[in-house]
């Protein structure tokens, strides 16, 4: 097993393998209690109960605490509270339906291994080590950018001898007031919140990185098409059976992105459900109610807000162009050298690529780069009908 910084760098004499590209997400996943399945071990059984309570409480904890704490703090903690909050919404939600469907991910894994062998010079392999290094990039940038948020909001509090997201935890909050209480709340709170960042990066970036490698065998398919009938050794059983085993990577490839989609369209739903309320939570901060120190925290926080989408978006409009390319390859493929046999099969192939493949939130919207901008102009549309109706006076003349 490579290292994650052969990983990260695409390092290694060995060809790299597609599988590679989600190491680091089972890992991840492992780390959060989604794996095994079926723990044999109590240890095990103890870690995935105690996972799965902070994955299913966290809700509580956060809007009872900031019910709790409404009329201590000002406005801009309230909406900083209340942006994580509402983010919490969709965390459980995605995290069971990505858990009831880690078996077709594994069957994934077993179908992108079975194009993997058709793949074998170094031209292909260069590709698919750039797929696997990518990918590991974008799971690296996404944790990265999650533990600065969670680092840089946990301890900030601590200095002004504040909570750091003033979270209710009843066991503790009975405990009689002092530094232990406060100590043992804040140390609670924040390795909660590190490992439910932990939990929301995993779960954010895997739409990203199985579409990137979808892109990856979808132009590897496109070559190979480009390269029909140009080999003169080949005979026409040769360059037919060819033929067939383009025609059948791509069927795999369909299934891989049947398979993704419908994890990724309720995901993405629940995600874009609460992006619009999260900017727009994030520009009354920054515009109206914050003064500079606010406004770059919630300018720290809105990034990974934005990350939480824009992976996803980015590499499902690169996909639908690589996949508007493929009947384009087999329309100018040496056809003429190949039978009639194979021109029955050439039609029929390319009838069939000319259906991009797209993915849609539980088939309301595409899930592309326009829909993310779309989504965004909509945040900013809410946060100008706030702002017309006069709340920032409102809440001065208070």
């Amino acid at each position: 097993m490579r290292k994650i910084a052969d990983l990260f760098y695409g390092r290694g004499k060995d060809d790299f393998e597609t599988t590679e590209s989600f190491v680091l997400l089972f890992r991840g996943w492992a780390a959060v209690g989604f794996l095994p399945k079926i723990p044999k071990r109590i240890v095990d059984i103890i870690h995935q109960i105690i996972c799965w309570c902070s994955i299913l409480t966290c809700p509580v904890w956060y809007f009872a605490g900031l019910i709790d704490m409404m009329d201590d703090l000002p406005i801009t903690l309230l909406l900083s509270n209340l942006g994580v909050a509402i983010n919490c919404i969709a965390l459980p939600l995605k995290a069971i339906y990505i858990k009831n469907n880690m078996n077709h991910l594994h069957d994934i894994n077993l179908l992108f291994k079975r194009l993997d062998e058709r793949y074998q010079t170094p031209e292909e392999n260069i590709q698919i080590r750039e797929s696997v290094k990518t990918s590991t990039r974008i799971f690296a940038a996404c944790c990265t950018l999650y533990w600065f948020f969670g680092i840089s909001s946990g301890l900030v509090p601590l200095f002004a001898h504040e909570y750091p997201h003033g979270n209710v935890f009843p066991f503790i909050d009975w405990l009689p007031e002092g530094n232990f209480q406060y100590w043992l709340h804040s140390i609670v709170e924040i390795i909660n919140l590190q490992y439910l960042l932990h939990l929301q990066s995993i779960n954010d970036s895997f739409p990203a990185v199985y579409i990137r490698n979808i892109r990856t065998h979808i132009r590897l398919l496109t070559d190979r098409v480009s390269r029909l009938g140009l080999d003169p050794d080949l005979s026409d059983q040769q360059n037919f059976e060819e033929l067939v085993d383009c025609i059948v990577s791509h069927q795999e490839i369909l299934v891989i992105s049947d398979t993704v989609g419908s994890i990724l369209s309720l995901t993405t739903f629940f995600q874009f459900t609460v992006y619009a309320a999260l900017i727009c939570v994030c520009m009354l901060n920054m515009f109206i109610f914050g003064d500079l120190k606010v406004k770059v925290s919630t300018l720290i926080y809105l990034i990974p807000v934005i990350w939480q989408t824009v992976p996803t978006c980015y590499q499902a409009s690169m996909l639908e162009t690589d996949c508007s390319k493929l009947p384009e390859a087999i329309f100018h493929c040496n056809w003429l050298a190949l039978n009639k046999r194979c021109h029955k099969l050439i039609i029929y192939f390319m009838q069939r690529t000319q259906e991009e493949i797209c993915f849609t939130a539980i088939k309301l919207f595409q899930i592309n780069l326009g829909t993310n901008l779309s989504i965004a102009k909509f945040s900013f549309t809410l946060y100008t009908f706030i702002k017309e109706m006069g709340l920032d006076a409102h809440y001065n003349q208070k």
